[in-house]
């Protein structure tokens, strides 16, 4: 390891401190909070080797998803994960290296019974969706309309109180399979939910992606750190 940092330290110049910005959300097991609260969780093992193994300066935040994709986007220096890799992101970031694939269902208050055949069933009820999130880009790609057949919030925690206090306007929510099974543990009124239809996002990994003004030997040091680090795990 100690010979793949200097290699890297003589094809590209030493970063100067907090290079990089790098912002994500909690996105249980992927990434979430620990005992201390700290970042921890598979994805940022991965980027903490890869960063580190360039000698690249930077700092980790987590915050709702919204407010890490917007800094994603409009910051220079600064790149996110764990991000879904959709068409209609393509070319707003740069994608410098696949991290983990994962399964996302449409999940139903099994207080209401309904059932989807398929995703276009799905138009006839009210979606909850975290705003930018995949699920809320992966359904507007499929041709769902906000104002019809979506419902943006914020953050997680907003399906709990939809739960308890709103349920007539909750028809679905969006979940990643993982996340959901890791918020259950701590969110009992979880257990009113049940997956009703699984969405086809294993051919949408997820990423660590970066601005799209990112200097490009910036982003070449990037690519070689992950490609190195990871055919060593």
């Amino acid at each position: 390891m100690k010979g793949f940092v200097f290699l890297l330290c003589l094809l590209y110049p030493v970063a100067h401190a907090n290079e990089i910005n790098i912002v994500t959300e909690v996105f249980p097991d992927f990434q979430y909070l620990d005992a201390n609260n700290q970042l921890a969780g598979r994805s940022v093992e991965k980027v903490k080797n890869a960063l580190n193994a360039a000698g690249i300066s930077y700092t980790m935040s987590a915050n709702n998803w919204s407010v890490s994709y917007n800094a994603a986007l409009r910051d220079k220096n600064t790149c996110i994960f764990s991000i879904v890799r959709l068409p209609p992101r393509e070319k707003k970031f740069v994608w410098i290296a696949e991290l983990e694939e994962f399964e996302s269902a449409i999940f139903g208050l099994k207080s209401r019974g309904i059932k989807l055949k398929t995703l276009h069933d799905a138009k006839r009820y009210k979606i909850a969706v975290l705003r930018d999130n995949f699920s809320h880009h992966y359904l507007l790609e499929r041709g769902f309309n906000e104002s019809r057949h979506l419902l943006l919030i914020d953050n997680l925690d907003k399906i709990d109180k939809l739960i308890s206090a709103r349920r007539d306007i909750l028809d679905f929510v969006v979940l990643s399979k993982k996340q959901f099974n890791y918020r259950l543990k701590t969110s009992p009124k979880l257990n009113l939910l049940e997956p009703v239809l699984d969405l086809n996002t294993a051919q949408s990994p997820l990423y660590f992606a970066c601005n799209i003004n990112m200097d490009e030997s910036l982003i070449a040091k990037l690519q070689f750190a992950f490609r190195q680090t990871s055919s060593l795990n």
